[in-house]
């Protein structure tokens, strides 16, 4: 009778230290945590996860989530006491502990409405966040200067004035895009004029092309073929698009193709994953159809973007040997975040026959990305 009492009491206090300590890595998230650039604070709660964009004089709730939805921000990792990591594709932030929201969240509620306050946190979210003013050739604490000295009366002035703003600066990263009333972003139809070259030079280039997906032009997202003098051709038009798991009406391009995709996938915390497989099987396939050729085209000369880990993942298939490829370190206020490297090793199917990589004014970011990290790999 005493063993049987030791041994249930023993199971019993095993019972609630695992319990215990199941409840403590649940928790281990709890608390508000400051990204390392990017201007983000996540203030994850037992039920509510709330997430804001801060600059010096605000601190704006920009989305929220049930805390049983936290898979949704990426791979959330406690990696010390007062350091959390969300890992979304390639990406790691670092986040640190604080201890408590900034006082200016309270003024941002207040103040909100107010078109000459938001436009000093647009200004403020810019300088701390922005790293390419000399390369943009634009001054601006003059730019601030210019219209401070005039009162925003309404939200379509303001709207004005930051678009007359981002016209100057001349980046293809930075809009300006307002939701209507409801929520729903405006229609945003891409011009066919670019799809229709595509088709044109795929049809030059290949007589019977095998075209997989649609592409934010709507045109196929990835075509290829073999040409009449052996030469192996692959025309990729996005870096994103490539996860199997959602279907996009077909009549849908431009942002309108965008917003459609991206709000699917925020369903999907694996969503990453997903479009890592999606282009490795397709890249794993065309690379075996295209063993035979003497070289490969691979034509990004229209490609507008997309993920930077699907341009990895393409680069994969052409590199004998794992490669470092590039840093990257984001901006702070007085300087820059730690740098992160970034490598690939080959893949297990690879072609290393001649590549000739076809870019033009048109291929922007993502590609961009696949384009200097060639630059890295042994020929």
């Amino acid at each position: 009778m005493t063993k049987k009492i030791k041994i249930t009491i023993c199971s019993f206090i095993l019972l609630s230290y695992n319990g215990l300590f199941a409840q403590k890595i649940a928790d281990s998230l709890t608390g508000i945590w400051k990204s390392r650039g990017y201007g983000k604070i996540i203030d994850i709660q037992d039920t509510l996860i709330n997430s804001y964009e801060v600059t010096a004089i605000s601190c704006t709730l920009s989305s929220q989530l049930k805390r049983s939805d936290i898979s949704k921000l990426g791979t959330v990792k406690r990696v010390s006491q007062d350091i959390l990591t969300i890992t979304e594709g390639i990406k790691v932030y670092t986040l640190d502990k604080i201890e408590e929201l900034p006082k200016s969240v309270e003024y941002s509620i207040t103040k909100s409405e107010d078109p000459n306050f938001n436009f000093n946190v647009f200004w403020n979210m810019m300088n701390e966040n922005y790293p390419f003013f000399k390369e943009r050739k634009m001054n601006w604490a003059s730019t601030k200067e210019k219209y401070q000295k005039q009162n925003i009366r309404n939200k379509g002035e303001l709207s004005r004035i930051i678009k007359r703003i981002i016209r100057e600066l001349n980046d293809g990263h930075t809009s300006l895009i307002i939701p209507k009333k409801n929520g729903e972003f405006p229609h945003y139809r891409a011009n066919n004029k670019t799809a229709i070259l595509e088709d044109k030079i795929l049809q030059y280039y290949v007589k019977n092309p095998v075209r997989f997906g649609t592409s934010i032009k709507g045109s196929g997202l990835l075509n290829y073929g073999i040409t009449g003098n052996n030469v192996g051709y692959i025309q990729i038009n996005n870096m994103m698009f490539f996860s199997y798991k959602y279907k996009n009406p077909r009549s849908l391009t431009g942002y309108d193709y965008l917003f459609d995709y991206l709000k699917m996938s925020e369903g999907n915390p694996k969503h990453f994953e997903d479009e890592k497989r999606g282009i490795n099987v397709l890249m794993g396939k065309i690379i075996e159809e295209l063993q035979g050729t003497k070289a490969i085209i691979l034509d990004l000369r229209f490609n507008l973007g997309g993920y930077d880990m699907v341009s990895l993942e393409i680069l994969r298939h052409f590199i004998a040997e794992e490669t470092k490829l590039f840093s990257k370190k984001a901006k702070l206020i007085d300087g820059y975040t730690e740098q992160q490297f970034f490598s690939v090793a080959p893949a297990k199917r690879t072609y290393n026959k001649p590549v000739f990589l076809l870019i033009s004014h048109q291929t922007a970011s993502a590609p961009e990305i696949l384009a200097l990290s060639s630059m890295s790999v042994k020929t």
